[in-house]
C-alpha cells in the first residue's frame, strides 16, 4: 500500500513537472515571437518615415514661401523624431549607424532653420540649397538601402531576435553578410552642416574659449593647482583617471577638505577647475541667501573670476546653488556661466561648476547696439509693465550670441524676462520668472 502511495505520489509529480515544463516551454516561445514582431514593427516603421523624409526632401528643394517651408519643416522634424525613436529599438548591437543617427538628428533641425531664414526675409543660399540636396540624396539612399533589408525580411533571410552567436537580442541573418553593416558604406559623406541650430556640425567640434593657446600641463602639476584652489595639500588629493577624448578634457581627482569629502576635474590645457563638488551634512541653517550670494562672490574674486554678476539661485537641503554670468563693459554675457554651492550652516564653498565658463570665456568685440533703449521698449508688447532694461549677450541653440536689450517686467501675476535684438529689433526670447523661497529660476 506504502509502495503504491509513493508510486501515485511521483506519477502525480512528474505530470505535474511536464506540464509546468510545457507551459514554460510556450510562454518562452510565445514571449520570443512576441519580441520579434515589436522589432518587426519598429523596423518597417522607420522605413516608411525614412520614405516620407525622403519626399519631404524633396520637396523642400521646391519651397519659396516661408509658409510652405516651415510645413514641411516641421513634418520632417515630426518623422525624423519617430524613426530615430524605431531605430533605436531595433537590436543592432554589432554595427554603429552613427551617420544614419546624426541624419536623423539634422535633418529636421536644417530645415527648420531654413524655414525661420525666410520668414526673417533671408533668401535660402546656394550653398544652402546644396546641403540640402544633399541630405536629400543621403535620404534616397538610406531609403533603398531600407527597402533591400525588407525584402530580406519578407523573404525569411533576416530576422531579428536573439542572435545565435552571442545570445544576446540583435539581427539574426541566414546569409554570410550583414546588411546593416553596409548601410553606412552606401551612403555617401554629406558636407558638414554649418548652421544655427543645436545639431550644427560646429558644435561637436567647439574648442574650449579660455584654454586657447594654453599648454597642457602634467597629473602632479593638475594636482597642485587643484589643491591650491582648494587650500588644502596636495598629499590630500587621489588622482582617479582623465577624459581624453571630448572637446573639454581634464584630470579627475577626488579627496578631502576638514569632513568634507571631495570630487573635482581639472583641464589638462592650463590647469583650469572645471568642477569640484563637496558632499557633508549640512547641520540648521544660518545664513541667508543673501549671505550666501556674497558669500560666493567673494569666493570667485578670490579665485581670479572677475566681473562676475549674480542672477538666480536654488536652495535645496541646506545648499543655496547661486548663478554668476560674466559681465563685458556693463554687458551680461550668460554664455561664460559659474555657478557656486554654499553652504548655508557655516558659508563654507562646497561646490563649483564652470563648463561654460571654460568652454566660452573670452573677450568679445561689443558693438554699439543699431536700436537706443527706446527704440527697443517700443517695440515690446504695452502689456510688459517693465521694471529694469539691461544689455546681455545670449546663446542660440547653435552656441552663436545675440546681442540683446533684456527687459525685465510684470504680465497679470507673472514676471518676465523679455530678449529683442539690438539690432533688429526681432524678438528673440521670452522667459518667466518662477520666484519662491527655494528659489528664482527661469522657464
Amino acid at each position: 500500500m506504502k509502495r503504491r502511495n509513493l508510486y501515485w505520489l511521483f506519477s502525480v509529480t512528474v505530470t505535474v513537472l511536464a506540464v509546468f515544463g510545457i507551459y514554460e516551454f510556450y510562454s518562452a516561445k510565445a514571449y520570443r515571437q512576441g519580441l520579434e514582431d515589436s522589432y518587426n514593427r519598429a523596423f518597417f516603421e522607420l522605413t516608411d518615415y525614412v520614405d516620407d523624409i525622403d519626399t519631404l526632401l524633396a520637396k523642400s528643394m521646391l519651397a519659396t514661401s516661408a509658409s510652405e517651408m516651415a510645413s514641411l519643416s516641421q513634418e520632417l522634424s515630426v518623422q525624423a523624431t519617430a524613426a530615430k525613436s524605431c531605430l533605436a529599438q531595433i537590436p543592432i548591437t554589432e554595427v554603429s549607424l552613427d551617420k544614419t543617427e546624426k541624419f536623423l538628428a539634422q535633418v529636421g533641425d536644417y530645415t527648420y532653420t531654413l524655414s525661420q531664414n525666410i520668414i526673417n526675409k533671408k533668401a535660402i543660399s546656394e550653398d544652402e540649397y546644396e546641403s540640402l540636396s544633399a541630405l536629400g540624396s543621403y535620404a534616397a539612399s538610406l531609403n533603398n538601402a531600407l527597402a533591400d533589408i525588407s525584402q530580406k525580411v519578407y523573404r525569411g533571410e533576416l530576422r531579428f531576435g536573439r542572435n545565435s552567436k552571442t545570445g544576446a537580442g540583435g539581427v539574426v541573418y541566414a546569409d554570410s553578410g550583414d546588411p546593416f553593416s553596409s548601410i553606412e558604406k552606401q551612403i555617401g559623406e554629406y558636407p558638414a552642416l554649418i548652421y544655427d541650430g543645436p545639431f550644427s556640425e560646429h558644435i561637436e567640434n567647439m574648442k574650449p574659449k579660455l584654454l586657447e593657446n594654453k599648454s597642457e600641463i602634467s597629473k602632479d602639476a593638475a594636482a597642485k593647482k587643484l589643491a591650491d584652489f582648494l587650500n588644502i595639500d596636495s598629499s590630500s588629493l587621489e588622482f582617479t583617471g582623465e577624459t581624453q577624448n571630448s572637446n573639454l578634457p581634464v584630470y579627475r581627482f577626488s579627496g578631502k577638505r576638514g569632513k568634507t569629502d571631495i570630487c573635482a576635474t581639472i583641464s589638462k590645457q592650463g590647469g583650469y577647475v572645471v568642477y569640484f563638488l563637496g558632499t557633508r551634512r549640512v547641520r540648521p541653517e544660518t545664513l541667508s541667501v543673501e549671505d550666501a550670494i556674497a558669500k560666493a562672490r567673494a569666493f570667485l574674486t578670490e579665485k581670479g573670476f572677475e566681473s562676475m554678476k549674480e542672477s538666480y539661485y536654488e536652495k535645496k537641503d541646506g545648499v543655496a546653488t547661486v548663478n554668476f554670468a560674466y559681465q563685458q563693459n556693463n554687458v551680461i554675457c550668460y554664455s561664460d556661466l559659474i555657478k557656486v554651492k554654499v553652504a548655508l550652516d557655516d558659508g563654507e564653498i562646497i561646490g563649483m561648476e564652470g563648463f561654460g565658463y571654460v568652454m566660452n570665456h573670452h573677450s568679445r568685440d561689443i558693438r554699439t547696439p543699431a536700436l537706443t533703449k527706446q527704440d527697443a521698449r517700443g517695440r515690446v508688447s504695452s502689456r510688459l509693465a517693465i521694471d529694469s532694461v539691461n544689455i546681455a549677450l545670449i546663446p542660440k541653440d547653435s552656441k552663436r550670441e545675440v546681442l540683446c536689450y533684456e527687459f525685465k517686467g510684470t504680465f497679470g501675476d507673472k514676471n518676465f524676462l523679455i530678449y529683442l535684438n539690438a539690432e533688429t529689433g526681432a524678438e528673440e526670447d521670452i522667459q518667466i520668472l518662477i520666484e519662491s523661497p527655494d528659489g528664482i529660476l527661469t522657464i
